[in-house]
């Protein structure tokens, strides 16, 4: 009989315990930090047009300068578990210690780019007339007048 007592009150204390878990977990807040999502998919860049753009073959061989350089070495990391922004830094110290030349690395920097969907660089814009009129200091701005021509000597 006292077998019987233990045994209920030890199942009685488990499912408690369980029920006071459960409770638990349904309160608590999902973990969504990076680390917690596990693994990212892998994913090829967007699809491009041949017309879209002169890099579209750089982009397409810059996967192979990733897999050759940075996959080699660093056992492939994700590219979407870091921002282009962090990559790009990366990318620029590793260079020197990769021994890229410039061509490999704009290859690189023109995957890396176009796998995070961030578009191309803008050339700045050609300052404007009225800019370069305004920014220059006054006395540049005067019109030179003409020197008189030195006196003759005197004696």
């Amino acid at each position: 009989m006292r077998k019987m007592r233990y045994r209920w009150l030890a199942g009685s204390v488990l499912v408690l315990g369980a029920a006071v878990a459960a409770a638990g977990c349904l309160n608590t807040a999902p973990d969504t930090s990076d680390y917690a999502r596990g693994p990212a998919p892998l994913r090829t860049p967007s699809p491009a047009k041949e017309g879209d753009c002169a890099c579209y073959e750089d982009s397409l061989t810059g996967g192979q300068v990733f897999s050759m350089y940075c996959s080699y070495c660093h056992n492939a990391p994700s590219l979407a578990e870091r921002p282009y922004s962090q990559f790009r830094n990366v990318a620029a110290h590793m260079r020197v210690r990769a021994n890229l030349t410039g061509k490999e690395y704009a290859k690189l920097m023109e995957f890396l780019r176009r796998w995070n969907d961030v578009p191309p660089p803008t050339p700045e814009p050609a300052p404007s007339p009225s800019r370069l009129i305004f920014s220059q200091p006054m006395s540049e701005l005067r019109p030179e007048e003409p020197k008189a021509p030195p006196a003759p000597p005197t004696e």
